[in-house]
Order: structure tokens, then sequence, then C-alpha cells
């Protein structure tokens, strides 16, 4: 337990960490919204740079609502609102937003990404609406034109009463799924419908209980599927994807009072934090042979399974966010930006590294909002939070491609440097990264 002294130290770290997240982000605009490059586990995209109307809209709008409601500072309002503005004018006339593919951007029709722009619309319009701002109307209009133009007629498949991970492709995704229950509960909940969640919610939050590993005294037990395509289950359990099944679960038992929702949240967290190391991070995968893939481990990512910990301890589930909540904040920059993971490299040469691989130590947007969101929803109301600027430029060791180089970033530019000169390059605010390297060209690697 912390004394009051040291919880109090804590929150100033993390209020700062929250301020120099912000001054990060804006580095990150340009025209359109957020961009930037984007690593993953699937591939990689460090060519693509514009503006990415994807999941990571999620947890910046709703990191700046958690920021206004904890301060009443009309500013973070403004900054959520803009966002909100970026997802309204990226809007096509078949409700899809622009480049919501996150890793495959340019592309649209993104899973999970439309749904958790939608969720972000949704609750920018509650709060709007609760302030008698009637701008709200036109964020609660871009959700409807989402999720009614595209995810209801495209991906539900009424034949078998779930929703397909992308129109070509029939796998139940459970992830996917739980934030698309998310944002028609929140739909639900702000104009009172409940159509939708007869015909649609429930039998999704059903089909995840399908999902969950029912194994008691199991390691294994509580997991949930990645992926189940007819009768055919992946054998994989991701445990930040499990983390982004919790909400959605609990949402599920706050509206119809069913306890096996409540249950099966508890069941997935514990599965999760059956599996955390001891410094506080997770594998990337378990496997149903109970293999374990360590790498790469997340950073900026393990927001959401932090957010998941604080929602099962609302309904009195003894979690701890230790050494978790370290984890996160070791990876913070100096630039105010959060490394993405840690053993991207280890991929490539299945050993340890003694300098990081550039995609641990890059900020990635779609990444560090899943740290904004938790941190900003921590944070004690009454602050207020005065601007902070980011360093102007920081260095950093890093392995490119099998090659020794250096990472820079400054609020203008991003660059990866060896011997010779630029092997990497990316202005802040284009929509297109320049690189020499043709590895880097062919998307640097596909992993299943």
């Amino acid at each position: 337990m912390f004394s009051a002294e040291g919880r109090d130290v804590s929150h100033q770290v993390m209020a700062f960490a929250v301020l120099r997240l912000d001054a990060w982000l804006e580095t990150m605009r340009g025209p359109g919204g957020y961009g930037g490059p984007v690593v993953h586990w699937w591939q990689d995209n460090l060519l693509y740079t514009g503006p990415g109307l994807d999941w990571r809209y999620e947890g910046i709008i709703l990191g700046y609502l958690n920021l206004y409601q904890a301060t009443a500072d009309d500013r973070w309002l403004q900054k959520a609102r803009r966002a909100g503005e970026d997802l309204l004018q990226g809007q096509l006339p078949s409700g899809n937003f622009r480049c919501s593919r996150f890793e495959a951007n340019p592309g649209t029709g993104g899973t999970p990404h439309e749904a958790a722009c939608d969720m972000a619309l949704l609750a920018l319009a509650h709060t709007l609406q609760a302030r008698g701002d009637p701008g709200g109307q036109m964020f609660l209009d871009a959700a409807h034109r989402n999720l009614w133009g595209y995810i209801l007629p495209v991906l539900w498949d009424e034949d078998v009463r779930r929703f397909r991970n992308l129109p070509e492709d029939p796998t139940f995704v459970p992830n996917k799924v739980a934030t698309i229950a998310e944002a028609l509960l929140a739909w639900a909940s702000l104009t009172g419908e409940k159509e939708v969640v007869n015909r649609y919610v429930l039998p999704s939050l059903d089909a995840l209980l399908e999902a969950q590993v029912q194994a008691p005294g199991s390691l294994l037990d509580g997991a949930i599927e990645q992926g189940v395509l007819g009768t055919k289950t992946s054998g994989r359990y991701f445990p930040f994807y499990i983390a982004r099944c919790i909400p959605a679960l609990l949402r599920g038992y706050e509206r119809t009072g069913r306890e096996v929702y409540r249950d099966a949240a508890f069941r997935a967290m514990a599965f999760i934090l059956r599996f955390r190391f001891p410094d506080g991070s997770f594998p990337q995968v378990v496997y149903r042979n109970g293999r374990i893939n360590r790498h790469p481990r997340w950073v900026a990512g393990v927001g959401d399974i932090l957010r998941a910990m604080e929602e099962v301890r609302r309904y009195g589930m003894d979690v701890s966010p230790e050494p978790t909540r370290s984890w996160l904040l070791r990876g913070l920059h100096l630039h105010g930006g959060i490394a993405t993971a840690r053993g991207f490299g280890c991929m490539e040469t299945r050993g340890s590294l003694r300098s990081p691989d550039f995609r641990d130590l890059l900020s990635v947007c779609g990444w560090a909002d899943k740290a904004f969101r938790y941190l900003t929803g921590i944070l004690r109301k009454g602050n207020q939070f005065p601007p902070v600027h980011a360093p102007s430029e920081v260095e950093m060791d890093c392995v490119f491609q099998g090659r020794r180089c250096l990472y820079r970033e400054t609020p203008t530019l991003l660059e990866v440097r060896g011997e010779r000169g630029w092997y990497y390059q990316w202005v802040k605010g284009t929509p297109w990264a320049r690189s020499i390297l043709a590895q880097v060209q062919k998307g640097w690697g596909l992993w299943s």
C-alpha cells in the first residue's frame, strides 16, 4: 500500500505523464488529424503516415473527455471536439471513415477501428448534450451513419447471428465484436433504443461466452479465443485483446443484470494476471498447447489492460495495477511519447538484443492513446493542469533492420540515421515517409 505521500507522488508522476503525452500528440497532428507510422505484431506500416481515423481516436477523444471531467477546463473539451471533427470530415458517404485500418492504412472498413471511433463519438455527443450544446447532435449522427451504414448491414450475419471480421472474412473475432457491442450499448444508453441490444448486443455477448475457455483448474481457464471460424477455434489467446473484451462484458452486466457476464469478465482477468511477468508485462500470445510467445511485449498498449483492471476492481475483484503501471510509466520518453513495446527485434533473431529495435522505441498514436486514456481516467478530480511543452529533440540508439542506428525525433521530424545518413525519415504532418530500404517498402514483415 502507498502512504498518503506515496500516493501524491504517484499521482504527480501520472499527471506529468498525461501532460507530456498531450504535448507529444500535438506534434503528431497534421491536416486531417493524427498521423504517424504504425508498428504492430501483425504487420508494420512505416510508409503511410497520414491521419488514421482508427482506434487511436477512441483513446484520444475519451482521454480528453476524461481530462475535461477531471478539471472542468474547456480546453480539454475543445481538443476532444477537434478530434471528433476529424472523424466527421473524414467520413465517407458510405458511413465508413477514411484510413481506418491502422496497420493496413490507407484503407477503410477497419475492425474494430470504426466501432471504436463510434464509441468515442457517442461519448463526445453525450458530454456536449449534457452541457446543452446542440453541436452534440452532429457527432451522434456521424456514429449513426457508420453503425447503420456499415457495421450493422455489412458485418452482421443474420444466419449465424454474429458479426463478421470483415465483409470478405466471416471469422468471429471476440475483441472486435466486443468493441462493436460497447458502441451499440453506448448508442442504446444515449438514445433509449432497445432493439439494437436484443438483436445484436446480447447475441454478441453470448458468443463471447462461447469463445471463453471453460476449464476450472487449468491455466487456460477464462481465456478468450482470438478468432472462431465456424466450429474451428484458433487456440491463440492474446492478453491484450482479451482485456479489450472485459468492458463490453461488464457493460452487458450493467444493462441486463446477468451475472454470467460479470463472472466471465472476472475469469478473463484472472487468466490475464495468471500470465503476468514479474516486471508487470504480459506475453504477446499464449497458445493452447501451453507455449508462450513473449515478443513483443506491449508497453503503451498495457493501458487497455490496466483499464480493464480498474473495471473489474469496481465490481469487487481484488487486483493490483502494480507492477504493470510501473511497466507502463517506464516506457515514457523525454519527448513526451511512450514506447510501443519491447522485443520487436527478437521476432527475427529469436533471442535478446543489446539495443532496442526501432519499433520498440517508436511512439505510435494508436498505442499511445491507450496509455493516455488509462492515465487520464485515474487522475483525481479538481486539479488544474498547465500546458507542458515537450523537449525539442530526443535521440536514442536503436537497431533498424539489423543495423545499429540512431532514432531521432523532434516536434517536426522523425528519422533513423546510420553512419552514412538517414535510412528512414518522416516530416511530421506529411502523409508519406521516405525510406531507402527495400524492406520498409515491402512492409517489414507480416506476422501471424
